[in-house]
């Protein structure tokens, strides 16, 4: 008589969790500070959108939400098999939206601050949570066109500070502005703004410039004039597809 030995065997625990609840379970790991103001709206603002993009349910702040089911199959009467199938799918669709809407309502209400919180536990759907706490703090934290110009205006570089930053801080600066410079003139600026002995930065800004420049001047495609090369054959002045004509250079194909 020969017996069997059973050998318990180990099952990792992600293993037995459906993919619905390990997206459920990695957003709700993902921790948002509470909102408590206009200053903290822009990180919660994104830390908000990766949970509601991970748990799958941010689709019902954008899209519009399902039909309600056709009078005839409220009234109850009976409809043709297809016609049900048809409307039990949609009804199906229907639960599917009514809970992804309550999940992401929760979501949202539950990374209000206390002191808030009461100003939008009212709002029964997600959107209208959403669009409430985004009327209230989008933009407030923000600087006004007329500012971020007189900011920028009054910008100053300093050599002891990461000048990368001191960049970054300034084109957001003319991109919060009326009317912002273009590529190469913001460039120029940044260049006069840069200290004397700074010397990568400005190579950088300065070849951003040149290509501005040659962009801004540069002919739109099929209307650019016809100049001789080096060995005689036409070619146009800028980027072409790689067409493998006499003159046209691979650097300056588009292909």
């Amino acid at each position: 008589m020969v017996s069997l030995t059973l050998t318990p065997r180990l099952v990792c625990s992600c293993c037995l969790v459906s993919g619905a609840d390990l997206i459920e379970a990695t957003a709700a790991a993902t921790t948002v500070k509470p909102l408590n103001g206009a200053e903290e709206y822009l990180r919660w603002k994104e830390s908000m959108l990766l949970v509601l993009h991970t748990a799958g349910v941010a689709h019902v702040l954008s899209d519009e939400p399902p039909q309600p089911p056709p009078a005839a199959a409220a009234a109850g009467v009976k409809e043709e098999d297809g016609e049900a199938e048809a409307e039990a799918a949609a009804a199906a669709g229907r639960r599917r939206w009514a809970r992804d809407d309550a999940v992401c309502r929760g979501h949202i209400l539950a990374a209000l601050h206390d002191r808030i919180f009461p100003d939008y536990v009212r709002h029964g759907t997600a959107r209208a949570a959403w669009e409430a706490v985004a009327r209230a703090y989008d933009g407030a934290g923000a600087l006004s066109a007329g500012v971020a110009r007189r900011a920028f205006d009054d910008l100053e570089f300093y050599a002891d500070a990461p000048l990368p930053e001191q960049i970054a801080h300034a084109e957001a600066l003319n991109a919060a502005t009326r009317l912002p410079l273009g590529d190469e003139d913001l460039a120029g600026a940044l260049c006069e703004m840069l200290p004397e002995n700074v010397g990568g930065p400005a190579s950088a800004l300065r070849r951003r410039r040149h290509h501005a420049r040659r962009l801004a001047r540069r002919p739109a495609r099929g209307d650019a004039p016809r100049l001789q090369g080096r060995h005689g054959a036409p070619w146009h002045y800028g980027r072409f597809w790689r067409c493998g004509k006499p003159g046209h250079h691979t650097s300056n194909c588009m292909g």
